[in-house]
């Protein structure tokens, strides 16, 4: 497609600085350019031997290493190597101290002048001899076991310079001796006062040379659990994980208390704690690297990973070099040790800003995101995670109320990642809210509309057009045996309440389902009998909720949990097989899991019969990525460059769900024909069987036939319908039905005054 000139309208600025932090900036402004201020560039370092894991990286006076272990295949002996990272990003010093057998450290950290403090254990089981048989006693039970653990200092070469074997401390001997065991806890250097270790809540202080001071009873559990980082200032602030987040304080471990705690902004439990420079701490979440002072109630956007183009899955072992340089781990396709240098802000080329909005880190979307970013001359998409930006560990739904708001209100970004259970999907489109996409697919030449699943574009259209984009999906449905129910997917209550009452007393429609489940599932699944968004009309007063109701309430209100026992488990794997339960809620995501229903849980055919409806649906299709274009983007030729990438071969070649793309589903189809198979560490293909186990017996599912797989592709296209979840829509139907549920009204009666909420609620949404 030729690229055209795109004239921006007003976009949030609600990214800038403000993710994952907790600030709200609630004006909008135009902004044409993306922004540039949070751009790091990663540079891997080089030198670290082949192989070499990095544990952690730890700062040594103006120096700082990183640590790791390398294990001899040929002996099984490991050493603890150590590598100072220069600032110029290159490998200096190395060291390795070999570590004794049957022995580990831990609670690693350096003072200013490298020598290394941990906690040595050395642990081993010593043979008893028997005293019949003059033979050694090898088994664990019966022989005698070591378990000793030393405070213990080193240097980089190795040479103990002190080591203290904690029994010789009579305080913590007394511990050991109460509590049957011993556990070192926590381990703090403090490099001015001494070295402070936390067994069984208590503070146990040793100078600097290894001597005891003093130990602390903290009978409050004032630190169990508890974290610590020593900040760049030389003081200690403790972090705490408690229900309402995580709190963060400083922390005088001489005296065993702490100061005022502090609540970190925003999702609390998305951070990870590092010193900062210029901060007291940086603050690393899923979306970037913010710093932050204690007391503050925001903290400071300081690193985007879209924005610097790294498809991270985190970074950690964050240490600082300056306010703009910072060595750390880096998680993506491979674990690298790097250093990452502050971009200046006139050195990022300008692009035009695409806006997308998700709930949470997709991090499938976001690695395209960052391949996007990088390959554009002339868009950059800068993501907006609604979770982050407007969630808090108090509100988890706040994100997604604020996200609903913006987009009702006009604010709807370029891109959204949609969410059918927490968003209200078809209200959006009644709204004209979202583009049509299919004139896009139409006009690229790569694309012929004919090539993706039929059924799915329909599915995600209205009246013609196609408002979202679903590049792979599963399917949500009731499946029973063929033989109880035919071969032909929908039945209404009625069939599903004859063939139940024709079976042997007590058996269960499904197994272990409540009324609210099977409400919420009639809803999701089987709701289009009942609601039409289109029209803006519902029929809750009908006879065929009425029956659902009847039907409903069949079910308990809660399953009792005495009933789970060890004879129900046992017996668990065969209920399906023996005809216990009639039907499965399923999840079909690909040929293989369908094939592994019908031949195992069920072992005979099966048919995906839906959920009970009256109009003889009840599948539905659930895409596991929903994309939405806004109507009133002032990219839309940018958004479609990037939306396009998940309908070229390149990409539905790796979908392993249920594909668009018709040429993939065959090729999913024909894997299903073959036993399934691994490669082993020389390339050769290794064939298996998948199993399933009746009665603790092994059953051998084979491959699907090429007439079953045919079958199930027909099945597939069949399916036409979404799952929709509209939490208000069924929670009005909960609270009227309750008290027919409860024997206090009849059907008719609550189903009226369903009948009349819900057309307010439709009404007042469309």
């Amino acid at each position: 497609m030729k690229k055209k000139k795109i004239i921006f309208g007003l976009v949030l600025m609600l990214i800038l600085g403000l993710c994952g932090c907790g600030k709200k900036n609630e004006e909008s402004s135009s902004a044409e350019i993306a922004p540039k201020d949070y751009v790091y560039r990663m540079e891997e370092i080089k030198g670290l031997p082949e192989g070499q894991g990095v544990n952690r990286i730890l700062r040594a006076g103006d120096k700082v290493y990183a640590y790791g272990y390398i294990w001899e295949e040929d002996t099984g002996n490991a050493s603890l190597s150590f590598y100072q990272l220069k600032e110029d990003g290159k490998v200096g010093e190395a060291y390795q101290i070999p570590m004794e057998e049957n022995s580990s450290m831990d609670n690693i950290c350096m003072d200013d002048d490298g020598n290394i403090y941990c906690i040595l254990n050395r642990y081993q089981s010593v043979g008893e001899i028997d005293s019949e048989t003059g033979e050694t006693i090898e088994t664990v039970e019966e022989a005698e076991f070591i378990d000793e653990y030393f405070l213990t200092k080193m240097n980089l070469q190795g040479e103990i310079i002190f080591s203290v074997n904690f029994d010789d401390v009579p305080e913590i001997h007394a511990l050991r001796e109460e509590n049957g065991y011993f556990y070192a806890g926590n381990m703090v250097l403090d490099k001015e006062k001494g070295i402070y270790v936390m067994p069984f809540g208590n503070i146990v202080q040793f100078d600097l040379d290894g001597n005891f001071v003093k130990m602390t009873e903290v009978g409050n559990g004032e630190f169990d659990g508890d974290s610590f980082v020593n900040l760049q200032d030389g003081s200690i602030a403790a972090i705490t994980y408690e229900e309402e987040g995580i709190m963060i304080a400083p922390a005088d471990l001489e005296a065993g208390t702490v100061g005022e705690k502090y609540k970190l902004p925003g999702v609390s439990y998305d951070y990870s704690c590092y010193p900062g420079i210029g901060y007291d701490l940086y603050l690393v979440s899923s979306n970037g690297i913010y710093g932050y002072n204690l007391g503050d109630t925001d903290c400071t956007q300081l690193m985007s990973y879209v924005d610097s183009d790294l498809s991270v899955y985190s970074i950690y072992n964050v240490v600082a070099i300056n306010e703009r340089e910072f060595f750390a781990t880096y998680d993506g396709d491979e674990s690298v040790v790097a250093k990452f240098i502050k971009v200046d802000p006139e050195d990022v080329k300008d692009k035009k800003q695409i806006t997308f909005a998700m709930l949470g880190v997709n991090w499938s979307v976001r690695r395209e995101v960052v391949k996007f970013n990088k390959s554009s001359e002339d868009y950059r998409i800068t993501i907006m995670d609604y979770t982050s930006l407007y969630g808090s560990d108090g509100d988890y739904m706040a994100g997604v109320n604020r996200l609903n708001t913006d987009i009702v209100s006009g604010k709807v970004p370029d891109i959204l990642l949609l969410e059918n259970y927490y968003m209200p999907v078809d209200s959006y489109i009644s709204k004209g809210l979202f583009e049509d996409l299919k004139p896009y697919i139409e006009k690229d030449e790569a694309f012929d509309i004919d090539d993706f699943m039929p059924n799915v574009i329909e599915a995600f259209s209205v009246d013609g057009k196609m408002y979202s984009l679903v590049p792979f999906y599963y399917i949500n449905t009731i499946v029973a045996k063929a033989s109880d129910v035919g071969n032909e997917s929908g039945w209404t209550v009625q069939e599903a309440m004859d063939i139940l009452a024709s079976k042997p007393e007590g058996t269960q429609f499904l197994s272990n389902v409540t009324r609210d489940d099977m409400l919420n599932n009639c809803m999701s699944m089987a709701g289009s009998q009942f609601v039409d968004w289109e029209k803006g009309t519902c029929n809750f007063n009908s006879d065929a909720f009425l029956q659902m109701l009847e039907f409903i309430n069949t079910f308990p209100e809660k399953i009792d949990d005495d009933m789970f026992t060890d004879e129900y488990w046992n017996n668990y794997d065969s209920m399906w097989r023996e005809g216990k339960v009639l039907a499965s809620w399923q999840t079909i995501s690909d040929f293989r899991n369908y094939n592994y229903q019908e031949k195992g849980t069920f072992g005979e055919k099966i048919t995906m019969i839906g959920f009970p409806s009256a109009d003889g649906k009840g599948t539905v299709i659930s895409p596991s990525l929903q994309f939405a274009m806004s109507a009133k983007s002032a990219n839309k030729e940018g958004v479609w460059q990037f939306l396009r990438n998940f309908l070229t071969d390149e990409y539905q070649a790796n979908v392993y769900e249920l594909p668009l793309s018709v040429k993939r589903l065959d090729e999913l189809g024909e894997s299903a024909m073959e036993r399934p198979y691994y490669m082993d560490e020389n390339d050769n293909k290794v064939e298996y069987d998948d199993t399933y186990y009746v009665g603790g017996i092994e059953v051998v599912i084979p491959p699907m036939t090429e007439q079953e797989v045919s079958e199930l592709k027909e099945q597939i296209y069949s399916i036409t319908d979404v799952y929709k979840y509209d939490e208000k829509l069924v929670n009005i139907i909960k609270e009227e039905a309750a008290p027919f549920f409860a024997g206090q009204k009849n059907a008719k009666d609550v189903a009226a005054i369903i009948q009349s909420r819900a057309q307010i609620y439709i009404n007042e949404n469309r």
